[in-house]
């Protein structure tokens, strides 16, 4: 599981063509995105937190080594919808991944009784997508893990044209439900727009970052912040700020208590 550099930057909406314009020597469209005619894909996170928002609390503390829980899933539901279970794992600016695939109508089960073997999808061939499963399960139960926000946005992503390990996204109509339920990963009935007037730009990179982006962020006046899509999400909504320091029974209420 390597490790790389994620930097963040909150861009106005005004900039997207230009920014777009200025990278396009260097970048192409990645695979996923290439598949949509419009060059760009709905990401779907629902993200869990501890009764006592653990994940949230240790963000706002700037915490340097944390971790983030998460069901991740894409664009409209359909039969064979596939999500990862996922742990984002952040190390002060290098962030890593541990991701195991399985069908939308499997989350339940597998959740509930913790059947890895039966229904976890293995692309590697190597059983690493088990293993981050049964890390993933760890966690959701040692820390009592419970959905805490739903949180969507639309995703153009690049590739570099000359180092494939670069990657570059553009992080738009940032939108979010609050305490949802597992069965709402495809629902935007009760979204609340997070984010109206910007955009996020993610940069991914090994090692350094290349000279052709950072003139492009220099001549732009791009500054680099610690942006958490988690973080903003929750806050947009009075539902988490009413009691963001009295926690302990927030989300008990709203815990799914049966997978069946």
């Amino acid at each position: 599981m390597a490790s790389r550099y994620e930097y963040k930057y909150l861009v106005p909406n005004e900039l997207a063509d230009v920014l777009r314009a200025e990278m396009a020597p260097f970048v192409e469209l990645d695979n996923f995105a290439k598949k949509h005619e419009t060059g760009q894909y709905t990401v779907r996170s629902i993200y869990f937190d501890s009764p006592r928002f653990t994940c949230y609390k240790e963000k706002y503390d700037g915490i340097k080594i944390r971790n983030k829980y998460r069901i991740r899933g894409y664009d409209t539901l359909a039969d064979d919808s596939i999500i990862f279970l996922e742990i984002k794992h952040k190390d002060t600016n290098c962030i890593s991944k541990s991701r195991a695939p399985l069908y939308y109508s499997d989350v339940y089960k597998t959740l509930d009784a913790r059947r890895i073997d039966e229904f976890i999808l293995s692309f590697s061939g190597n059983g690493i997508e088990k293993k981050d499963a049964q890390k993933f399960l760890y966690h959701y139960y040692k820390n009592n893990l419970r959905p805490a926000v739903l949180v969507i946005y639309d995703r153009e992503a690049f590739w570099g044209k000359f180092d494939t390990s670069l990657r570059f996204t553009f992080d738009k109509n940032l939108r979010s439900v609050i305490f949802p339920n597992l069965q709402n990963l495809y629902d935007e009935e009760r979204a609340k727009q997070t984010m109206v007037n910007n955009f996020v730009f993610e940069v991914k990179f090994y090692g350094t970052l290349p000279a052709w982006i950072k003139s492009i962020i220099s001549k732009y006046r791009l500054n680099r912040q610690a942006i958490s899509k988690y973080t903003l999400s929750l806050e947009t909504h009075s539902e988490f700020n009413n009691q963001r320091f009295a926690t302990s029974n927030l989300m008990i209420n709203h815990r799914e208590c049966s997978y069946v």
